[in-house]
């Protein structure tokens, strides 16, 4: 294995293990289980949609950052494109 994918191994392996920590710390609390399941359920639900947010934010943030990219690339095109055909022109004229 190369070293970035015992790296990301080892995160995995860190985050899993933290989360199983937690359920087992939720499980255990001094709550009653349908109190418990009801804050599990309501806790989820706000982790997925943050997540959702955070998947949406990032998609759009690498949208705009991908544009950006490509109209930087067409105006150097362009402006190369005019540089060449300038010196085209002036070497006809010669």
């Amino acid at each position: 294995m190369t070293s970035i994918n015992k790296t990301k191994w080892y995160l995995l392996s860190f985050l899993l293990g933290g989360a199983v920590g937690c359920a087992i710390a939720l499980l255990y609390a001094p709550e009653s289980g349908r109190h418990l399941r009801k804050d599990i359920r309501r806790k989820t639900n706000d982790y997925i949609e943050d997540g959702k947010k955070i998947v949406s934010d990032t998609w759009n943030d690498a949208k705009e950052t991908a544009e950006s990219a490509l109209e930087s690339a067409n105006e150097f095109l362009n402006s190369g494109m005019e540089k060449v055909m300038r010196k085209t022109e002036k070497q006809k004229k010669l």
